[in-house]
């Protein structure tokens, strides 16, 4: 049922564009926020308060995507199941690499790796956020998340390899040899 809901309605790069994109701008308001309160350094003010609005924005937009890395992967997982006979093979070795120690990087692997990555990176956001003992890690915090917003955007990359690239999930057009003239006779005159 599940894996027919996802192929129906496309779920999977619905769900994958939240995904970035609460993750990603959740890391960036944790940046600003951090940069601001440095800023204003523990003065009152316009920088101090808007640094510690950002930091309340960054809590709900990491906890927001956390839970959309979750749905990420499972909606990939369903996809790749779905599609994997239809895949040329160098689109079933970005998915699936089986290149020894770079496994890692492989579509499917990665996106494993981020969901896990994220929910610990949630989970320590709001650790932040409830112990005062834990503040000092905030600098490491922004550290491991920068390198996991990296990683996102090389997701998202392979991501889009798959489709552009490699048609993966796009259905198979047909064009007759007298379409193929006309397209190409109107591609000439526009040119």
């Amino acid at each position: 049922m599940f894996a027919q809901l996802v192929s129906t309605y496309h779920l999977h790069p619905i769900v994958d564009h939240f995904t970035i994109a609460l993750l990603t701008f959740g890391i960036a308001a944790e940046i600003l926020s951090a940069a601001a309160i440095l800023l204003s350094r523990g003065r009152g003010g316009f920088l101090s308060a808007w640094g510690y609005k950002l930091r309340s924005t960054s809590l709900l937009l990491m906890i927001g995507g956390a839970a959309a890395s979750v749905m990420s992967y499972l909606t990939g997982d369903a996809e790749a199941d779905r599609l994997w006979d239809t895949m040329s093979p160098a689109a079933q070795q970005i998915l699936a690499s089986s290149n020894g120690p770079h496994d890692y990087l492989s579509h499917a692997v990665l996106g494993q790796y981020l969901m896990y990555a994220f929910l610990i990176l949630a989970a320590w956001r709001v650790m932040l956020e409830l112990s005062s003992r834990l503040a000092r890690t905030r600098i490491v915090f922004l550290a491991v998340a920068i390198v996991a917003a990296g990683a996102l955007l090389y997701q998202g990359k392979t991501g889009g390899q798959l489709v552009y690239e490699h048609g993966v999930g796009a259905p198979r057009a047909t064009v007759s040899s007298s379409s193929r003239g006309a397209i190409a006779a109107d591609v000439s005159r526009r040119e």
